[in-house]
């Protein structure tokens, strides 16, 4: 053949080669794989042949067809032999085909062909799983000591691993102390919180074993299992058990003085509402106001009130369904099957809730919070649910720092105080619950409102000084999405400096999760031990994800599981899970977070592999980049802008809302 009709040939080629990708961003893994095995077959390219051959080698692997990726890869290897990313894939397809002197023989390879530190330290994590079933877990362990030492990027997963291997030496205190290391680095790595539970219980740590299996039904509030574990361990643990979680415990007000108030813009916030966004009901609380307060009852006005810094408490009678009001000593100053309010003589006084008596088992944050304005109580057959009858802006400092992930930039802020504004006033007019007792919740189903005491200088300094501002699009108030960090690059295209994939292929896209992010990336932190937001690696076994999916679905034992279509920023948006009783296709990133992770997935912008025990999968290994969808404002971004390169929040929001302006509202 001429070399003319030749390149006329393989440039035919390249319309498959545009179908297989396609085809796999559409959510057609298997149309994709047939289109890559005619272009490898039809090829006399090496360099395009090479191509193909990483392509389906990532698809293959990712649906557990392990050989035959295998043997694209022993071809790939005659094309490329000083690939160091041929050795690599090979390691760890030996590594779920439980092939362990053959993956450490390519792992071990792939080390000697790569100086890159990515690389390598992604091949020693992988010689490290191999090791500890060839040369025990003493030998694993040491050899992930090391990369624990050297790498950041793998800290979780690392020192979840290395627990794993003290278990098995029976070193069980060394096992939850690692454990314990990988929820510092990376709070959110479920599989680590699972395992450290049993562990708790195992070695008759009551306590901590108590508090690890309720944080895990809160998170998975139809955890029967956990829920189940924390019941039983409840016995052992001593003192008010409310007093020994998380939630937030307060004695008195941490504001002593009343707020500004303008008592304008008046919205109604569902307080203590769970997962879903619906208020719970309630069946008793304290409440301490910073200043006098006045009772009025919702048929019969104002009956009585109190005095400032003094314990007050509302308890339902389920017997005479009946709510009654107690002053500090212990008398009833009203009774009534009435809604009431209660409100501070002041304008801008706050009033503590304390201790509430939550009707609902799991999923709502029942910490103490202060609020300001009106505090409803509303009557229910089996109790009542409070709402807060609120200034908007009001929220705005105390919702602003708790998204801001510890951020103290101003311009940041206030970019994100004119985005937390934008937000609510959207939720205010677009809520459908609107027409009943609330406009919006103070869970992350809406915005999370954790309280007026978590409010830090720097927010409401922010606040104040972008007072009344939103983002507006052709001079209309719009809403504005947020997340907090993008990795790199916004799902908008907004470029935060990370490592950019190019065009998005199967191989492009887990390529880049191998990769650490590009030092200058905005969302970046300076201690990069604490950089999982930006990326992250997850290692989760699929017995949690069964017992989650099979509530619904009936799935069985899983086979494999792998993402289906994908947006065009790689993105999962549906996933498949095949199983031993039947299959599902898992639609939209909180299905899949929920099913995957009890909700606890930070992005659908990841990768995954299965490393098979037998015949089924041992685990999934996610790789993952930045946190949420990926939509619109970028909080550790904005905070980079504003630290690195000075940017003022108008640039900030520019950045980033480059179709939407700051405008004023009326």
């Amino acid at each position: 053949m001429l070399p003319a009709e030749r390149l006329a040939a393989e440039e035919n080629l390249f319309k498959p080669l545009g179908e297989a990708i396609a085809s796999w961003t559409e959510g057609r893994p298997t149309d994709s794989i047939g289109s890559l095995e005619y272009v490898i077959f039809r090829s006399s390219d090496p360099a395009l042949s090479l191509t193909a051959i990483k392509e389906i080698s990532v698809l293959l692997a990712e649906q557990g067809k392990n050989r035959e990726a295998l043997a694209y890869l022993a071809r790939a290897e005659v094309l490329a032999p000083s690939d160091p990313y041929i050795a690599f894939e090979k390691g760890w397809n030996f590594l779920s085909l439980e092939d362990h002197l053959e993956a450490r023989t390519a792992f071990e390879k792939a080390l000697t062909l790569t100086g890159e530190s990515d690389m390598a330290s992604q091949a020693r994590f992988g010689l490290a799983l191999a090791e500890s079933r060839l040369g025990g877990p003493a030998a694993a362990a040491e050899n992930l000591q090391t990369l624990y030492n050297k790498y950041p990027y793998l800290l979780s997963p690392t020192a979840q691993m290395i627990s794993a291997q003290y278990e098995k030496l029976k070193k069980r205190q060394h096992a939850i102390t690692f454990l314990n290391e990988a929820l510092t680095y990376d709070p959110r790595n479920i599989q680590a919180e699972t395992d450290l539970a049993r562990l708790y219980d195992a070695a008759d740590y009551y306590l901590p074993a108590w508090q690890t299996y309720h944080t895990l039904a809160e998170l998975d509030p139809a955890d029967a299992y956990s829920a189940g574990k924390a019941e039983a361990l409840a016995s052992h643990v001593e003192g008010k058990q409310d007093n020994l979680l998380y939630w937030t415990r307060m004695a008195w007000p941490a504001h002593d003085k009343p707020l500004a108030y303008s008592g304008k813009d008046i919205v109604r916030l569902g307080l203590f509402s769970d997962l879903k966004g619906k208020p719970s009901g309630l069946t008793g609380f304290s409440f301490i106001a910073n200043t006098d307060f006045v009772i009025t009852d919702s048929r019969l006005g104002e009956v009585g009130g109190g005095k400032a810094r003094m314990q007050w408490s509302v308890r339902y009678d389920p017997l005479n369904r009946i709510c009654q009001i107690r002053d500090n000593m212990g008398s009833i100053i009203h009774s009534t099957r009435n809604s009431f309010r209660l409100t501070p003589s002041i304008k801008g006084g706050v009033i503590l809730i304390k201790s509430p008596a939550i009707s609902a088992e799991r999923g709502v944050d029942r910490g103490d919070r202060e609020v300001t304005g009106e505090l409803n109580v509303v009557a229910r057959d089996d109790g009542f649910i409070l709402t807060n009858s609120v200034p908007m802006e009001a929220l705005v400092p105390a919702i602003t720092t708790s998204l801001s992930a510890g951020g103290r930039q101003l311009e940041a802020m206030k970019a994100l105080s004119v985005v937390v504004r934008s937000k609510l006033n959207a939720l205010r007019k677009g809520n459908p619950d609107a027409a009943q007792d609330y406009d919006f919740c103070d869970s992350k189903h809406c915005l999370p409102f954790p309280g007026l005491q978590n409010e830090n200088e720097t927010a409401l300094k922010a606040a104040e000084a972008t007072r009344g501002e939103v983002l507006s699009g052709s001079g209309v108030p719009v809403t504005a999405a947020f997340h907090v960090a993008c990795g790199g690059r916004t799902e908008q295209g907004a470029d935060d400096k990370g490592r950019n994939p190019g065009r998005l292929t199967p191989f492009s896209l887990y390529y880049h999760t191998l990769k650490a992010p590009n030092d200058a990336t905005l969302c970046l932190p300076e201690d990069r031990t604490k950089a999982s937001d930006a990326v992250w690696t997850l290692m989760i076994k699929p017995k949690w994800i069964e017992s989650r999916l099979n509530r619904k679905h009936k799935i069985g034992y899983i086979r494999s599981m792998f993402a289906l279509k994908r947006s065009p920023g790689g993105r999962v948006q549906s996933l498949r899970v095949e199983g031993t009783a039947g299959s599902v296709t898992l639609e939209g990133f909180d299905a899949i977070s929920e099913a995957l992770a009890a909700g606890t997935l930070r992005s659908p912008l990841f990768t995954i592999r299965p490393v098979f025990d037998g015949k089924y999968p041992g685990y999934f290994l996610l790789r993952g980049i930045g946190t949420g969808d990926g939509q619109g404002y970028c909080i550790l971004g904005g905070q980079g802008m504003a630290k690195k390169l000075g940017a003022s929040y108008t640039a900030i929001l520019k950045h980033y809302f480059p179709e939407y302006r700051i405008t004023r509202l009326p």
